[in-house]
C-alpha cells in the first residue's frame, strides 16, 4: 500500500513512483472520445490531471491501494480519468488535498454534468440540468435521501448508481457500454460507513474493502467535492 506525500494537490498521490505513461494510449484516446460527445463546456475541465489506469498505462505490478488521510482507496484499473477545475478558494479554506479522504460516486452523465456545473452533489427529489428529477434508483433501498460514496469504484459502478450508456466510436466504428464516477475529495466526520445495500449479499464486491465497509452516505452537500470524472468503456459483443 502507497502512501504518499498529500502536499499533492491533484492527486497524482497514487501514481508520484509510476510517472511515466504511453505517449498515445488508444483507451484514453477513446474515453477522451465518449467525453467531448457529451458536450460538456471544456471550461469544465483541467487536462493536466487527466490519468489512464488501463493495463497499459498502469501497470499490474503497481500498486492497488492508496492510503490518504488515514482513510484507503482503490485505484480505479481499467478507467479513464479526465481532470476537473476546482475552486481554489474552496480547496485553500478546506484544506481538502491534505484532510479530505479520496471516494468514488456513481452516476449518468446528466446528473454528472448537474453536479461538476454547479458544484453541488444531487439527492432524490433534486432537478439536473435537462428538469428530470432525481429517483432512487431501482435495486436500492427506499426513504433513504442520501449522497452515497464508496473508497472502491467496484462498488460506485454497480449498476443501481452508474447505469451505462451505448456509445459508438467514429473512430473505431465498435458499440461500447460507457459508464462514468466522479473521483471526489470527503470531508472526514460528516459521513458514515455501513454495509452494501446492493443486495450482494455473501458475494464479495472489492478484494479489497469488505461489503460491510464499501458503502459511505452523507446528507452534507458541501462535504463532496468531484476532481475528476472517470470514465470506462467496454466493448459490446
Amino acid at each position: 500500500m502507497y502512501k504518499p506525500n498529500s502536499k499533492d494537490q491533484f492527486d497524482f498521490l497514487e501514481h508520484s513512483s509510476h510517472s511515466q505513461q504511453p505517449r498515445v494510449c488508444p483507451y484514453k484516446s477513446l474515453c477522451g472520445e465518449y467525453l467531448r460527445s457529451l458536450e460538456w463546456d471544456q471550461s469544465l475541465f483541467d487536462r493536466r490531471f487527466n490519468r489512464c489506469y488501463c493495463s497499459d498505462c498502469y501497470l499490474e505490478s503497481w500498486n492497488d491501494v492508496v492510503e490518504v488521510v488515514d482513510s484507503i482507496y482503490v485505484i480505479p484499473r481499467g478507467w479513464c480519468r479526465f481532470g476537473l477545475q476546482v475552486d481554489k478558494v474552496r480547496t485553500e479554506v478546506d484544506h481538502i488535498w491534505h484532510n479530505w479522504i479520496v471516494t468514488y460516486h456513481g452516476t449518468i452523465p446528466a446528473a454528472a454534468q448537474s453536479i461538476v456545473v454547479h458544484r453541488q452533489f444531487l439527492i432524490p427529489g433534486d432537478k439536473r440540468l435537462d428538469g428530470e428529477k432525481i429517483a432512487i434508483r431501482t435495486g436500492h433501498i427506499e426513504g433513504q435521501n442520501h449522497i452515497y460514496t464508496s473508497p472502491t469504484i467496484a462498488y460506485s459502478a454497480h449498476p443501481c448508481y452508474c447505469q451505462p450508456q451505448l456509445f459508438r466510436s467514429r473512430t473505431t466504428n465498435k458499440v461500447y457500454k460507457a459508464r462514468i464516477v466522479l473521483q471526489c475529495r470527503q470531508q472526514p466526520g460528516s459521513f458514515k460507513v455501513q454495509p452494501e445495500t446492493i443486495g450482494a449479499g455473501h458475494n464479495r464486491i472489492c478484494s479489497i474493502i469488505p461489503n460491510d465497509k464499501v458503502e459511505i452516505y452523507t446528507t452534507v452537500r458541501a462535504s463532496v467535492l468531484p476532481y475528476g470524472i472517470l470514465i470506462q468503456l467496454e466493448e459490446t459483443s
